[in-house]
């Protein structure tokens, strides 16, 4: 404990030693105001901080430093962090992941894909099938929630096919689930803060306003090609897969329970919530004042009013959601965090600040003469290096802001950079400080750095092949 104790305070330290540098030896120039120089002298020790100690109280220390800088009043620092619409989002539909999950939706689901007939006798059906639901599922899920309950199945999956860890079968399945979580993360704006705060970013720094449709449809066709990749990368990998005849698939079937009357309206009042999210986008042509109305209300009242709905039904005398128990499961670290990272735009913008002018001024030179394009994939680069290190969401923070500084207001078209430094950002399966559910599979042991590395790379590799590939052309037709 003491040790711990003494590593924090060095790097509290180091983060003081950062902030007063920056306070007394960068100067106001180049667009950079007094008020700017203070707000980096607390910006940067606190992405420092979130590296070395943590985003939980440093989160709440940053809201409060943010204030005293001048950058913003105290009621614009709540309203863009706490009161961000990514919070609420965030809260309400994991409250809808907590009902799924406790009526047993999510385990009859998975149970019904790995226990088709196609699996018998064919593990890397299997895989598929078992990665498959996990994508399926992850499109409406938190992405954190999901690999918690998938890490749990595949532990006693193993358990049931004899596998021990190291064995390469064994890490296929956890690499697998290392590998679709990261793209659910960015392939849905349901229930995923790295979309949540992008699409935060976009509205308020490029007045692109992106929609959960327009989202979907360039993260569902992204999703399916990057499940072509991981199939891919588990052929390549070609593990050893003799301990899948211990796996009966009619033993697992029988042991399959259907669900009860709770997992069934749980089930059927989330469907509805989807289309309420849906159809408004896709069927304005068919019902164009109803589809006006919800659009104007929004996504979290639809999901609000289906939490409510599930707290309202009981079944046997009990609701179908325990809304204190789904309130103590809520994250509170992660929410207030994609709350934080989404005020950080704004004193970045502002013109208060600076600090965007002062960064263009800056790089700018840099860049004279090169192709926007080459920016563009440096930037993406860059981000996908990075976010093998660090917090997702501060990567496409940093580079984010970066590229707006150097390409807004050319030819570059910005809703296609936004979204490809969104999903290059997501990338993150190299080490175990990548992003929040690795440390679910690099620590326990179920997978190694060492026995990962070479197919990590292959993954994330074919991911920047598959960005360049397909979100570069495509998205422009639907963001702009």
């Amino acid at each position: 404990m003491k040790s711990n104790a003494m590593k924090m305070y060095k790097h509290l330290i180091i983060a003081l030693i950062i902030g007063l540098i920056i306070l007394f030896a960068v100067q106001p120039a180049n667009g950079l105001t007094v008020i700017g120089v203070r707000t980096l002298a607390v910006m940067i020790p606190t992405l420092y901080l979130w590296l070395t100690v943590g985003t939980t109280w440093t989160s709440l220390l940053f809201l409060g430093l943010l204030v005293m800088t001048g950058s913003m009043t105290s009621t614009e620092v709540w309203a863009g962090s706490v009161g961000h619409f990514s919070v609420i989002s965030m809260i309400v539909f994991m409250m809808l992941n907590y009902c799924l999950t406790e009526t047993g939706v999510i385990d009859l689901v998975c149970s019904w894909f790995i226990t088709r007939k196609v699996v018998n006798n064919r593990p890397y059906v299997f895989l598929c099938m078992f990665f498959a639901s996990m994508m399926i599922l992850g499109m409406f899920m938190d992405n954190l929630s999901l690999a918690v309950i998938y890490v749990g199945i595949a532990v006693v999956l193993a358990e049931k096919l004899g596998l021990k860890k190291g064995q390469p079968f064994y890490t296929c399945m956890f690499m697998g689930i290392m590998w679709v979580d990261t793209v659910i993360s960015i392939a849905s704006p349901i229930a995923h803060a790295p979309c949540l705060v992008l699409m935060g970013y976009m509205s308020t720094q490029l007045g692109i306003d992106v929609s959960y449709g327009q989202w979907l449809a360039v993260g569902v066709p992204f999703a399916i090609l990057m499940f072509i990749v991981i199939i891919i990368c588990v052929n390549i990998w070609h593990p050893d897969t003799s301990a899948y005849v211990n796996y009966d698939v009619e033993a697992e079937k029988r042991n399959m329970h259907a669900l009860d009357t709770r997992g069934k309206l749980s089930a059927a009042i989330f469907i509805i919530m989807l289309f309420m999210i849906l159809f408004p986008e896709l069927g304005s042509g068919l019902l164009p004042s109803f589809c006006a109305y919800w659009k104007n209300v929004g996504v979290i009242v639809v999901a609000i009013l289906a939490v409510s709905l599930l707290c309202i039904i009981h079944v046997d005398d009990k609701p179908l959601l325990d809304i204190n128990a789904a309130y103590k499961s809520l994250p509170m670290g992660a929410i207030i965090f994609a709350g934080v990272v989404s005020v950080m735009a704004t004193p970045v913008t502002s013109e208060a600040t600076g600090i965007n002018v002062w960064m263009a001024n800056v790089l700018q030179p840099l860049f004279t003469g090169v192709n926007p394009f080459i920016v563009v994939i440096a930037l993406t680069l860059g981000a996908v290096f990075m976010t093998n290190f660090m917090s997702n969401i501060v990567t496409m923070t940093i580079f984010f802001n970066i590229g707006v500084a150097l390409l807004n207001g050319g030819s570059t078209n910005m809703g296609m950079f936004a979204m490809l430094i969104g999903f290059a950002s997501s990338m993150a399966t190299l080490t175990p400080s990548a992003c929040a559910p690795m440390p679910l599979v690099f620590g326990p042991g179920h997978v190694t750095m060492k026995n990962s590395f070479k197919v990590n790379l292959i993954f994330i590799l074919l991911s920047v092949v598959v960005m360049f590939a397909f979100v570069v052309p495509f998205t422009p037709f639907i963001i702009h």
